[in-house]
């Protein structure tokens, strides 16, 4: 199904990957907008990057339909932090890769369902798409615990219900070391511990809300590297999950399912002010989306510094095609993403701008592993600002130049 999708107007891959590119980001303060120079786009080298915007009009089938419905859906959701306000950082890189998907083959439901994917589609019946929040209560991945909401949107509440039960039980039957436990406070959730090769810190619960059914999956590294669970706290988290997510879900209105192929494809023209990354690096692979500030925090390498830094800049819609490309209140807002995001610290060093773009800044991840993506720049134009990365800095200052012929052709 994703293969079909990538030949859509999106022409993405076939996973999803939300590379943490905002991971390092600063919350200091901007100096007043500086005047943008003039600048020769034809001076700027592009490589074969496109620089000519691509409007996008309504969806052009159901399965692009269904990934819009779920950025809506993420819009809705509350952050990881919402839940409980620990889980205020972005998940490790593999935990935070899946977010909008449409089918259980997705690497969203593999990683954390025992289950059969095939059998999951077959029990899924009514499944409309998906978005997975994430979110983590330490940087430091062996001292931390994950905590994982995956939302399914369902045709109709009957639907949701049968799929909670269907699906739970596979997931609980998909593992002989998956032992059944209680969540209290809601007895009709299919709720299981296990301990295996990844330890025994992890909890899994299904449970239906109306025309959704919600996974959440808990992991503990801290017990897992014990060797010993606390089930109580794990089944506490997944209860304070439920009890954020109910009423969002209550509140969200889905678009019915005969309005489906109405919806626009790209809010604002944020896609189509965004260079596409996702084809040509394979470690961006995924499908684009554009959200609004509550969104954009989903999919943030770091929601604790971006709350903040979104609010002052007036940031209202975050667009993801493999880079970012955000839209602040006005040009001031803007240039304060760069300089928050251009900013150098004892991790991050400063490398030269691409020729001919003075006004963009790039820096060096300075220790940089080989699962490390090394080089990031950053550039605004009027009331939008982007970031891009890359691996080498050439490869980097090209996208950078490119994203911005492509905001200043855009208009």
């Amino acid at each position: 199904m994703m293969r079909k999708f990538g030949r859509t107007v999106f022409a993405v891959g076939t996973a999803v990957a939300i590379v943490c590119t905002a991971a390092c980001g600063s919350d200091s303060s901007s100096a007043a907008t500086p005047t943008e120079p003039t600048i020769d786009l034809a001076a700027l080298d592009v490589g074969n990057l496109p620089t000519q915007p691509k409007a996008f009009d309504k969806v052009t089938g159901l399965e692009m339909a269904k990934i819009v419905e779920a950025w809506r859906l993420g819009n809705a959701l509350p952050l990881p932090s919402e839940i409980i306000p620990e889980a205020k950082y972005a998940p490790s890189a593999q935990g935070g890769a899946i977010r909008t998907f449409m089918d259980m083959s997705s690497a969203a439901m593999g990683m954390r369902t025992s289950a059969d994917s095939a059998a999951l589609n077959e029990a899924a019946k009514g499944f409309v798409s998906g978005f997975v929040t994430t979110g983590r209560d330490s940087l430091v991945g062996s001292l931390s615990y994950e905590l994982d909401n995956v939302v399914l949107l369902f045709s109709d509440e009957q639907s949701a219900t049968d799929a909670a039960t269907a699906m739970g039980r596979l997931d609980l039957a998909g593992d002989a070391g998956n032992r059944e436990v209680q969540i209290p406070k809601y007895p009709n959730a299919i709720a299981y511990t296990t301990d295996n090769i990844s330890g025994p810190g992890q909890l899994h619960s299904w449970y239906a809300t109306g025309r959704y059914v919600i996974l959440s999956y808990v992991y503990d590294s801290v017990m897992s590297e014990l060797k010993t669970a606390d089930v109580p706290k794990l089944i506490d988290r997944a209860e304070r999950s439920i009890d954020a997510i109910k009423p969002r879900v209550a509140a969200f209105q889905p678009t019915p399912q005969d309005k489906l192929l109405d919806l626009m494809a790209d809010q604002d023209g944020m896609l189509a002010r965004s260079l596409s990354t996702v084809v040509t690096d394979q470690s961006k692979r995924g499908i684009p989306g554009v959200y609004d500030r509550h969104g954009g925090l989903q999919i943030s390498g770091a929601p604790e510094i971006d709350a903040k830094l979104f609010e002052e800049a007036g940031v209202d819609r975050v667009a993801w095609r493999g880079d970012f490309v955000y839209r602040a209140q006005d040009a001031a807002g803007a240039a304060k993403i760069v300089a928050s995001r251009g900013e150098t610290t004892r991790k991050f060093v400063r490398v030269d701008s691409p020729k001919n773009l003075p006004n963009a800044q790039c820096r060096k991840y300075a220790s940089a592993s080989k699962y490390d993506i090394a080089y990031y720049c950053y550039v605004s134009h009027g009331r939008y600002a982007a970031e891009v990365a890359a691996n080498q800095l050439l490869d980097a200052q090209q996208r950078i130049s490119a994203q911005y012929a492509l905001l200043v052709n855009a208009g």
